[in-house]
């Protein structure tokens, strides 16, 4: 197959859970196939990624657009969020909108032969030049999440000024992503949960199915398991994603507290990049907690820890921090909603709590008995290790597209 694969950034550095999702595909397609990886960068860091482009694609080709940055300053977002009052796109998708990037997408387009189009994630989906559209090449969106979900869930926690204009929002998400979604020749998901949200919620019949999450056991099991002295409990995750900001802000007032105030000597272990200024000061708070920034390997963390936590309120898709946590033996307490998508019984896999008591007693369960979470963590990675592989997820993908490219129904 030929593929054209538009995404709204270059893959590396490897730290967000869609950029690892699309990278691992991509790499798996790349053997057997010629990938076109058409993006935009916005920074230094970004052009630094795109270099190594080569790794999951053929050729690249890179428009730079410095508004596409995938994290504003303040002033910048505030001025941003001001000026899409006059738009009828939702900010997170105008934001990525450029016209020469449509441009340059109808260049290729028109100068290379395609099997088939691949619309990474909703966003890039605004500059694609659909007056060029031929029903002979197909294109697909690959939905890693609804997104309207993932603003309603967040409006819903929210009050007044913020509340308003987050409802707006989710609006203008929830109107932009069924009338796109229906343009597309296809569209696939990342569980089955979504799947069903796109058909229900937006009415679609375009909805092909889903690409299953993967993870590289290998990968997680050669850094060696040396559980910490203490109780140590990890957070993995972007922390300059709000639904993990909002997480750990959440696990540590409400949940925490409640955990050391029966095992003292307990620590939490943050992980991840760019944590806002009120989470570093969760370090100073006498409360056992570190927060890490950056890391350059997440392996020595999760693999000395005695239990992962995903307190998620808010999100989308399937999250990767759960399989990688499973792939390096650590088990996991999460919320529904940060397990949502993911083919792992309670009890067995995984543990789930929504409420704070019912969450704190589920970590302290896994601390104070380190035999049960030896259980859950190996009959989750035995799971795992059977149905979830890179390259049998990429297969399912490659099934999907060449089904696309045959004209077969979904």
């Amino acid at each position: 197959m030929r593929i054209l694969w538009v995404k709204t950034s270059p893959l590396h550095p490897l730290t967000r859970g869609g950029d690892l999702r699309t990278f691992h595909l991509l790499r798996e397609l790349h053997e057997r196939h010629e990938i076109t990886f058409a993006g935009m960068t916005a920074d230094a860091t970004q052009q630094g990624g795109a270099a190594l482009s080569s790794s999951y694609s053929t050729r690249a080709f890179w428009t730079h657009l410095k508004k596409a940055s995938q994290k504003p300053g303040r002033l910048r977002f505030a001025a941003g969020a001001a000026l899409n009052l006059l738009s009828s796109l939702p900010y997170a998708v105008e934001r990525f909108s450029s016209r020469r990037w449509t441009r340059q997408l109808a260049h290729i387009l028109h100068h290379h032969a395609f099997d088939v189009v691949v619309c990474d994630f909703l966003f890039p989906a605004a500059s694609l030049p659909w007056d060029q559209k031929m029903p002979s090449l197909p294109w697909v969106l690959f939905q890693h999440n609804v997104e309207s979900v993932i603003w309603e869930r967040r409006a819903a926690k929210l009050s007044g000024v913020s509340k308003s204009y987050f409802t707006a929002q989710w609006r203008r998400m929830r109107d932009f992503e069924q009338r796109i979604s229906g343009r597309f020749d296809s569209v696939l998901t990342v569980s089955e949960e979504d799947t069903a949200t796109c058909r229900n919620l937006y009415q679609l019949t375009n909805v092909r199915g889903h690409v299953p999450t993967g993870v590289d056991l290998d990968y997680f099991t050669a850094c060696p398991r040396q559980l910490a002295a203490d109780p140590t409990v990890v957070f993995l995750g972007s922390m300059d994603w709000y639904a993990n900001a909002d997480a750990v802000r959440q696990f540590a007032a409400e949940i925490w507290p409640r955990v050391i105030g029966r095992m003292p000597q307990a620590r939490l272990l943050v992980v991840g990049r760019n944590p806002p200024q009120d989470l570093r000061d969760l370090a100073s708070s006498g409360r056992n907690i570190e927060i890490t920034g950056t890391v350059a390997d997440v392996r020595p963390h999760l693999r000395s820890a005695h239990a992962m936590v995903v307190p998620l309120r808010i999100g989308g898709g399937t999250r990767l921090k759960i399989f990688e946590a499973l792939a390096a033996e650590v088990p996991v307490v999460s919320t529904h909603v940060g397990a949502e998508g993911l083919a792992l019984e309670n009890g067995r896999h995984i543990l789930l709590a929504d409420q704070p008591a019912e969450f704190a007693e589920a970590v302290l369960q896994l601390l104070g008995n380190p035999d049960k979470g030896r259980q859950i963590a190996a009959c989750a990675r035995t799971e795992v290790a059977e149905k979830n592989s890179w390259r049998s997820a990429a297969a399912v993908l490659e099934k999907h597209l060449e089904q696309v490219i045959d004209g077969c129904p979904s």
